[in-house]
């Protein structure tokens, strides 16, 4: 027999109509595990059941980074004792930022790990809950590896998801890559004892996030600070950020007068790595393509600064998480392995 884990963190997919609004319903999670653990058995394929949080679990836009490191951790211990694929139940709108963390904590694990959720409740007609939970059921039971975002019958690498739509049930869209439609004839069928799942490599790195305590992770995520440039603000600076992301216009643009308030922030021992990134979701950013307005013209007052690359902004934030808690002092070392520097 196989041994599947499965997580169930809360989300729309755990959630029922309370009057006029959707809202975390115990009885949708209970149905939910009902749900699973019956699809796997079908797959003669043991289930852990994981409710870290609790059941009915958490609205995914309270998750943080410290439940980050609670469920890398326990995918971790899954993972070193022997478990063949992960599901994840996770709610729609920080579904891509848990993925891209996931993705840089499993860069290398030989099983799969899936993320999937609903749009509409499962008391909706129509729903999408049982499509995506019986798709990336059938992912978990496939020799497909590495980190997924399994929605509308499409799988999305954890590094690239975006959320690009609010309610419509096909919600994740690839950027900078493109989707892997998923064929329900790659799950294995009967048996899998004689499958043999290499475990994969983890980065070097990960032993210091593991060591790393959920209170600690989140006063790594408040150290980074994002700039929504539009035209006429005037963003609030505190001068204590040791991450500051921009996230501009076309190539990675920002109005002159933000980059002027920036490079008269922050004397040299206190200044923050800059992240240019760009409103644009496609291409490659350049962000010193031009002249005056190009983020990447802070390099030349001392800051380091860090192009988005074609990633999406999910990962970009993950990544500098990982970063502040893997090498605090020095973050580039991490940020280095990804993106260009200017």
């Amino acid at each position: 027999m196989g041994k599947a884990l499965v997580i169930f963190t809360g989300g729309t997919i755990a959630s029922g109509f309370l009057g006029e609004r959707k809202g975390p319903d115990s009885a949708v999670s209970k149905t939910l595990q009902n749900y699973v653990a019956a699809f796997f058995a079908e797959k003669k394929m043991d289930v852990i059941c994981l409710e870290p949080w609790g059941i009915p679990g958490l609205d995914s836009s309270n998750l943080d980074p410290g439940h980050w490191i609670e469920m890398t951790n326990a995918i971790y211990e899954a993972v070193a004792e022997g478990v063949d694929g992960v599901l994840i139940l996770h709610g729609t709108d920080t579904m891509a930022h848990s993925a891209a963390w996931l993705s840089l904590c499993f860069s290398g694990v030989g099983i799969p790990i899936i993320l999937t959720g609903s749009q509409l409740t499962l008391d909706y007609t129509p729903e999408d809950v049982t499509v995506n939970l019986r798709g990336a059921a059938q992912v978990v039971c496939s020799d497909l590896t590495g980190v997924w975002i399994y929605c509308n019958w499409k799988l999305v690498q954890g590094n690239r998801a975006h959320k690009s739509r609010a309610q419509h049930p096909d919600a994740f869209i690839p950027v900078g890559g493109l989707p892997l439609y998923f064929s329900p004839e790659w799950a294995r069928d009967g048996e899998i004892a004689d499958i043999s799942h290499p475990r994969g490599r983890t980065p070097h790195s990960l032993k210091k996030i593991l060591d790393t305590t959920p209170d600690e992770a989140r006063v790594a995520g408040k150290n980074i600070r994002w700039l929504f440039c539009s035209p006429g603000t005037d963003p609030l600076l505190s001068g204590d950020e040791k991450i500051l992301g921009i996230v501009g216009f076309g190539a990675g643009n920002a109005p002159t007068a933000i980059l002027e308030k920036i490079a008269g922030t922050y004397p040299p021992s206190k200044m923050p790595q800059i992240l240019a990134c760009s409103q644009a979701e496609g291409d490659v950013k350049n962000p010193a393509a031009y002249h005056d307005v190009g983020i990447a013209g802070l390099s030349s007052k001392g800051f380091q600064v860090w192009g988005q690359m074609d990633y999406p902004v999910e990962f970009i934030h993950a990544l500098c998480c990982y970063a502040l808690m893997a090498f605090p002092s020095d973050p580039g070392q991490i940020l280095g392995k990804f993106l260009k520097k200017y």
